[in-house]
């Protein structure tokens, strides 16, 4: 035991910190802000070399790029989309900055307007500064997710030298070693305490008593406690005894535990904490909030798509008989029926016992159909549905009445997709469970989806999934 420590000691004072993975989010952070703040200055000297005339439009670029660099970045870091995993998906990345930066924009533009700031500020640098700028971070976002990814894959992040403290045997630990060695933990130490329920405690006091002993004065940086959960006792007598260090102790779950970890807790008095399993979809307020959302966007998309609804309600006129629009019964929330909208693409008019889903290259869609189909002009009327609130903008997509029943008796989760309102989009079409789902597998992943939306649901998620509908509806690979 003792020689194990002393190697580990002399291990621990080899080479040098390289990278630290707990610490590259705060990194982003740092080059973040500089970035936003230099593409300020630089759009402030440009203008100033134009011959503005205006001596302050340097200080002024300097001050906008400082608060709209604070701005951003605090609200990046509350949200936690400074953590590593999440550097790790440049697209998530992308659609989350710019709802951000659009918020920040707006909210500045608003104070400016109050302040009536506007004669101290070139209008034109700052245009070029928010876009330049997002262009900057958007770029970023790519480079940090290959550098991460190559930095995992070389193992330049094992920089923090760590004691384990476990139970496990050798196969297991070992294996644990070197899932953890990609992430900067480096395992210099290892203390392995007596497996099973007999051991007594006084050979773990013995073991503990060593284990300290030997990381007093050593290099190693933290400590990580791997026990079997069922042994909870030992697990607060092992935590209780290592509390003597100076050194940070993290407790590693097993998949089960680390998920309820996550989730929301709350506390009554000193000796009782509630884990929130399954949370209603929103509260009063949240659904308030969503319904002003809906309201506002749904009077503004009918009134600016004016045009093109009625140039389409006239096309399908022209193209061949047949309603304008297509009414099929679909369930709302809990369950609520009612008539969606859409613009009529086929050639039947299904709404019974048996409706066949459309597939691609389905000979019952018209040859206007197709065209819009395929850029989701057809959805549109729906727009009606969201103002007449029985359906939202974002939420499950709705299906038709005999595939719910369908897909009910074969996917038991599959009913509380209802404990929210039907939208126009949703979590499930924007991370491409889009269009027909000919298995039972596409539909269950679907679904999957659409309840992760349900447990998560929230105004900030909905405009981030409007954000990236945009984008998957400029994707028109898809044909039907």
């Amino acid at each position: 035991m003792a020689s194990d420590f002393v190697a580990a000691r002399e291990a621990s004072r080899e080479g040098g910190i390289r990278f630290r993975y707990d610490l590259s989010g705060r990194f982003v952070a740092l080059v973040d802000v500089a970035a936003i703040v230099g593409a300020s200055l630089a759009c402030g000297l440009v203008y100033d070399a134009l011959g503005s005339g205006n001596s302050s439009v340097l200080a002024m670029s300097g001050a906008i790029g400082a608060l709209f660099a604070a701005l951003f970045v605090l609200l990046m870091q509350q949200r936690g989309f400074y953590r590593p995993t999440e550097l790790l998906q440049p697209l998530r990345q992308i659609s989350n900055a710019l709802v951000i930066w659009l918020a920040v924009t707006g909210f500045l533009t608003l104070i400016g307007f109050a302040l009536k700031t506007g004669h101290l500020i070139s209008r034109a640098t700052t245009i070029s500064f928010v876009v330049i700028a997002f262009c900057v971070v958007v770029a970023s976002r790519f480079y940090w997710q290959g550098f991460i990814s190559r930095a995992l894959a070389h193992g330049q992040f094992a920089t923090r030298r760590v004691a384990i403290v476990s139970d496990c045997p050798a196969t297991d630990l070992s294996w644990t070693i070197q899932r953890l060695a990609p992430f900067g933990f480096s395992v210099a130490a290892n203390v392995q305490l007596p497996a099973g329920r007999e051991a007594s405690h006084g050979e773990v006091d013995t073991v503990l008593d060593q284990a300290i002993a030997a990381l007093r004065g050593s290099q190693i940086q933290e400590i990580v406690v791997l026990l079997d959960s069922r042994r909870f006792d030992l697990v607060e007598r092992v935590l209780a005894r290592l509390r003597i260090l100076p050194l940070p102790i993290k407790l590693m779950l097993d998949g089960r535990l680390g998920e309820l970890v996550l989730r929301r807790v709350e506390r009554f008095g000193s000796d009782i904490v509630t884990v929130e399993i399954h949370r209603a979809p929103m509260s009063e307020g949240e659904r308030a909030a969503k319904r002003c959302v809906d309201i506002v966007i749904a009077v503004s998309g009918l009134l600016l798509l004016a045009p093109l609804l009625v140039m389409t309600a006239a096309i399908i006129r022209l193209s061949g008989p047949g309603p304008i629009l297509f009414k099929q019964m679909r369930n709302g929330f809990n369950n609520q029926p009612f008539k969606i909208l859409k613009f009529r693409s086929m050639r039947v008019l299904e709404d019974g016992a048996v409706v066949r889903q459309a597939s691609r290259r389905d000979d019952r869609v018209t040859a206007v159909g197709r065209w819009l189909r395929r850029l989701s002009i057809d959805e549109l009327p729906q727009l009606w549905n969201v103002l007449r609130g029985e359906m939202s903008i974002v939420g499950p997509r709705p299906h038709a009445m005999a595939h719910d029943e369908h897909y009910e008796r074969l996917i038991g989760d599959y009913p509380y997709r209802q404990q929210v309102k039907p939208g126009l989009t949703g979590w499930a079409q924007v991370n491409g469970s889009r269009g027909e789902t000919p298995t039972t597998e596409s539909m269950a992943e679907r679904v999957k989806l659409d309840l992760w939306y349900v447990e998560n649901a929230s105004v900030w998620l909905d405009i981030r999934i409007i954000v990236r509908t945009f984008g998957t509806i400029c994707n028109i690979k898809h044909t039907y």
